[in-house]
This record gives structure tokens, C-alpha cells and sequence, in this order.
């Protein structure tokens, strides 16, 4: 009779099911993502597995709107004294920079514990990261001039002036994304190092730049202090959108006795 029982149990192909891991005991962490738009890059995602189970085929399945072009596919086992970790890598490719409000989902996905088929069950694991898209510009022809009367001239990377003098630095944009950049989106920073020796000004970038565009060649004057110190010091130009850094150029200047 008990035969007869266990045959019938192994022709009915009943397969015990396997609790999967709750994502409660999934934790992840990624460090905030700045880049340009549509630039790749690599990064890597922290995975702890603080389940008595094992968690499979561990890989970022998406953060949206980035586009997810590889990524590892990990195995982590349970934990032990205490939880276990890996570093999941990935490599994402930016949206554009209109795209991204500031953030996104990111969601990896595991394998672990079986349904009543014996196949391994599929959750995911989601949490909000800090993103940053940057338009795809550059600075161009930086440098100084004689005045601002003479942006048309080519300019020099050091300068030599007399405490007192008034500069000129010239500049230009172009705008190397695919994405249109807006008017009074950018600003420029020209900074003195050394604040005993110039000042320092600012300009936003009124004209609007589609892809492969440029702004006009712009120019800021600065002035040597009245009571600077002779030698030398950089003079750092600096593209902004809000307080984040898109590119800068340095250029030096000499003041003389």
C-alpha cells in the first residue's frame, strides 16, 4: 500500500514550491550619477543579501530614461555572521539633458526560490538615485585680448599687465550634444586664483544653440587690483548650467612691476 502511495506521488510530478528572498532583505546603493548627455559610462551598484537564502543572476535591469547597454549577472550567496555583498557593474548611456528631472529608478532584478513548476522565481529590487545630465558643451578659442574692442583678434594664454590695468578674456560655446540649448541656460565664471592680484565676473549665454552650434565670441573684463602683488597667477574660465560644471579652460596672468 505505501508503494502504491509513493508511486502515485512521483507520477503526479507535484514539485514542493521554494519561498523566494523578500526584497526587504535585498539592500542596494549607487553613488549619484552626473554626466553629459549621451555620453556611456560605467558604474557599479552595491548589492547586500542579508537572506538565509542565496539570491541568482543578479543584474541591473533598468534606470529609466538611462539606457542600460550591459551589466554583470552576479550570483550572492546567503548570508552567513553577516550579510553578503558584491559590486554589480553596469553601463548605462545618458538621455538627453532635458530628459532628467533630477530622479530616476533604479531596479535590479534576482533570481531565487521555485513555483510549484520548479522554475526559479524573478522579483526586483527598486530605489531612487540623484541623477545629473549635463548639455554636451565646451569652451573654445579661450584666452586673452587687448580690449574689448578687439575680440575679433586671436587670443594669447598669458597675459602681462600693471597693477590697475583692466583685461579682457574672450570665449565661445559650442554645443557638441544633440540636444538644443536653450537661451540664458549656460553662464561663464572668469576667477583670479589669486584674489589679491584681479577680480573676478560672470556672463550668461543669451543665444539658444542647437546641435553642432557655437555663441558668438563673448567678452568679460576683469582688472588687476591697484595694490596686487607682482608674479603670477591662473586665471580659471569656468561653463556652468546652475551650479554644476561643464568645462573649464585655465589661462595664466603676470602682473608686473
Amino acid at each position: 500500500m505505501y508503494i502504491l502511495l509513493a508511486l502515485v506521488v512521483l507520477l503526479s510530478g507535484c514539485v514542493s514550491t521554494v519561498t523566494p528572498v523578500n526584497p526587504s532583505d535585498i539592500t542596494i546603493s549607487v553613488a549619484p550619477i552626473q554626466m553629459k548627455e549621451f555620453q556611456e559610462k560605467e558604474i557599479s551598484v552595491n548589492v547586500m543579501n542579508n537572506a538565509t537564502s542565496p539570491i541568482d543572476s543578479v543584474s541591473v535591469k533598468s534606470l529609466e530614461p538611462f539606457t542600460v547597454l550591459s551589466g554583470g549577472n552576479l550570483n550572492i550567496p546567503a548570508r552567513a555572521d553577516q550579510p553578503s555583498t558584491v559590486l554589480l557593474p553596469a553601463k548605462i548611456q545618458a538621455p538627453g539633458f532635458k530628459d532628467v528631472t533630477g530622479t530616476t529608478t533604479l531596479t535590479v532584478s534576482y533570481q531565487s526560490g521555485k513555483d510549484a513548476k520548479g522554475n526559479l522565481i524573478t522579483n526586483t529590487k527598486s530605489i531612487p538615485v540623484n541623477t545629473i545630465v549635463l548639455p554636451d558643451a565646451k569652451l573654445q578659442f579661450v584666452g586673452f585680448v587687448k580690449d574689448i574692442n578687439s575680440i575679433s583678434e586671436a587670443e594669447v594664454t598669458t597675459w602681462e599687465a600693471s597693477a590697475g590695468n583692466n583685461l579682457t578674456v574672450t570665449f565661445s560655446i559650442k554645443n557638441d550634444g544633440r540636444s538644443t540649448i536653450d537661451e540664458n541656460t549656460l553662464k561663464v565664471f572668469v576667477d583670479v586664483d589669486n584674489k589679491r592680484m584681479g577680480t573676478n565676473n560672470s556672463l550668461t549665454i543669451g543665444n539658444a544653440m542647437a546641435k553642432g552650434g557655437t555663441s558668438n565670441t563673448l567678452p568679460l573684463q576683469i582688472q588687476v587690483l591697484k595694490n596686487a602683488p607682482n608674479g603670477e597667477t591662473d586665471v580659471f574660465v569656468t561653463l556652468m548650467m546652475g551650479d554644476k560644471v561643464i568645462d573649464s579652460k585655465t589661462i595664466k596672468l603676470k602682473v608686473k612691476l
